[in-house]
């Protein structure tokens, strides 16, 4: 049977705190202390992201057999401190060169969308004084999570020069979740064969790059307002 190669970038985030990035599957990636411990979490997490698009879709647009895990790219920061980004990653891989396909775009946005309803269908169970209760140890409510999203795919866009507008400051956060989609899904679909690559603020953005941040901060949010309903209060 020919083994299934995934490709992952590594990035040293801090020297004991190590991101492992799935290079052809945006939204899936994996926390480690090492590289050898963020690449088989991120093997686990792979298979659960197959997992989970295959409950969204009957047609999944990869399917997991004999699969070979290689180590292709490693990025060190680059003199470019952490701080620099609120989130910790800034790398940039070779990989994030290559110019994106319409199909990978239309995955791209079908993981966006199915974690967008995971995170709304969520929000519904969701008391409304726990929305603005702050919680041991956080920084954000969940309501200030909710804000942090929007405001950030519509910075993530703009990184790019695609001129989304800013967030109404009177938007509540469901609201505002609705409006940064619709922008999201209105410019990522023009992104299609576009090469540009552009320095913002000492850190290098492309079309690959958007995505694949994107993805990950979603997942990344989502995963906090989980946390966040899960703690008593402050």
């Amino acid at each position: 049977m020919t083994e299934m190669l995934i490709r992952v970038g590594m990035e040293a985030l801090s020297p004991e705190r190590m991101l492992a990035w799935g290079l052809d599957f945006p939204g899936c990636f994996a926390y480690g202390r090492s590289d050898a411990e963020a690449l088989l979490r991120f093997a686990g997490n792979l298979l659960n992201y197959g997992a989970w698009v295959s409950l969204h879709t009957e047609e999944p647009w990869f399917h997991l057999g004999n699969v070979d895990f290689r180590l292709v790219e490693a990025y060190q920061g680059g003199g470019l401190p952490a701080e620099h980004s609120e989130d910790g990653s800034i790398a940039f891989f070779e990989d994030d060169f290559r110019t994106l396909q319409q199909d990978e775009i239309g995955n791209a946005l079908n993981v966006y969308r199915w974690q967008r309803e995971e995170l709304l269908a969520g929000l519904e169970f969701i008391p409304t004084e726990l929305l603005g209760r702050k919680t041991f140890g956080e920084t954000r409510t969940i309501q200030e999570v909710l804000l942090h999203i929007a405001r950030t795919e519509l910075l993530y866009l703009n990184k790019l020069e695609l001129w989304a507008e800013p967030l109404p400051k009177e938007l509540k956060p469901l609201d505002a979740l609705q409006f940064s989609q619709e922008k999201v899904e209105t410019l990522l679909p023009g992104l299609e064969e576009n090469p540009a690559a552009l320095e913002v603020d000492g850190e290098l953005w492309s079309c690959r790059k958007l995505v694949r941040r994107l993805l990950w901060h979603h997942r990344v949010q989502i995963d906090a307002v989980k946390r966040l309903v899960g703690q008593p209060g402050a």
